[in-house]
């Protein structure tokens, strides 16, 4: 059984929390003889922790020897000061705080639970006994925004994502990273069932059309930035510079793996996620446009004829 702490301070988002345990538990029925995940509870003092809501949890004091035991570790953020954890924002299914934007930020210097053990966090020795502070993993880990974003550490490698979702998505990418493609199709599939939220995930649509467990992680990184940056413009070079490939180079590696070209792929992975909103039916067509990555409604309009056969506004209707 592989260990996953959860590392929370006081005022977290107990909605988050939820939704992170949930996908965990969801991991572990989809494997019932061996229930592959345990999900452990940290903070700094260990014992009760209030949630925003004012909902205690037990946790496990943070210490450098606990850390030692762990496959994983996740971080959820602490947002800001008097913030509800159910906060009409927050369940809106129109709010941003419901977008999946998982952030790659690539390998660190050292795996985390090395990287941990030699730390010294203030006011305390290092070795063992010594616990550690949210601010401990903000000095660690400078490119994480703790007062927004979540952050997921496996290996040597760091995402982050922000919003009520983010615990979700964060399971989702560590499931994908330890056991593949597949399994993480079968956890999303289950998700959906239970949180109908997912129907319009944009991670979904990538992973059914492209994904699969023989893509190398240039390929699937680049997956995930395309998925990711739908609002912005995503071009054969940039995605190439990301691989450190040329872009002949990356453009063959590309349709090896996925059977189509990056162009096309960006082009399907905007109609889909947009043809999702629109069966959706909660933002405007001109919205939909904008939110993956479209010049206007003509350009939308065009991409559906090309991929459907019909204008978004007909599908609507149906």
């Amino acid at each position: 059984m592989k260990k996953i702490g959860c590392f929370i301070s006081t005022g977290f988002n107990m909605l988050t929390l939820a939704r992170l345990s949930a996908a965990v538990d969801l991991a572990n029925s989809l494997f019932p003889k061996i229930k592959p995940y345990q999900l452990n509870l940290l903070s700094a003092e260990g014992g009760a922790l209030y949630s925003a809501c004012t909902l205690p949890v037990n946790t496990q004091r943070a210490t450098a020897e606990l850390f030692s035991t762990l496959n994983s570790l996740l971080i959820m953020e602490k947002g800001p000061a008097g913030q509800s954890s159910f906060h009409l924002d927050n369940l809106s299914l129109s709010s941003t705080s419901t977008s999946h934007n998982v952030n790659a930020l690539g390998k660190q210097k050292h795996a985390f639970q090395t990287l941990l053990t030699g730390f010294e966090p203030d006011n305390a020795q290092a070795g063992a006994g010594a616990c550690y502070h949210l601010a401990t993993f903000a000095t660690l880990l400078p490119k994480v925004s703790f007062d927004k974003e979540s952050a997921l550490l496996l290996a040597d490698k760091l995402w982050t994502a922000g919003g009520v979702w983010a615990g979700i998505d964060l399971v989702l990418t560590l499931v994908e990273e330890e056991s593949g493609v597949a399994a993480a199709m079968q956890l999303i599939n289950t998700l959906e069932g239970v949180f109908n939220k997912y129907e319009n995930n944009s991670q979904l649509a990538v992973l059914q059309n492209f994904s699969s467990d023989g893509n190398s992680d240039r390929i699937n990184a680049s997956l995930r930035f395309i998925r990711d940056n739908l609002r912005n413009k995503v071009t054969i070079t940039h995605l190439a510079e990301r691989a450190n490939l040329s872009p002949r180079q990356f453009s063959r590696l590309f349709k090896e793996e996925t059977g189509t070209s990056p162009a096309k792929a960006v082009a399907q992975i905007r109609a889909e996620v947009a043809r999702q909103h629109v069966l959706q039916d909660r933002l405007s067509i001109d919205k939909i446009a904008s939110l993956c990555g479209f010049s206007g409604t003509k350009s939308l309009r065009r991409a559906f004829l090309k991929f459907y056969g019909e204008t978004p506004w007909h599908l609507r209707q149906k």
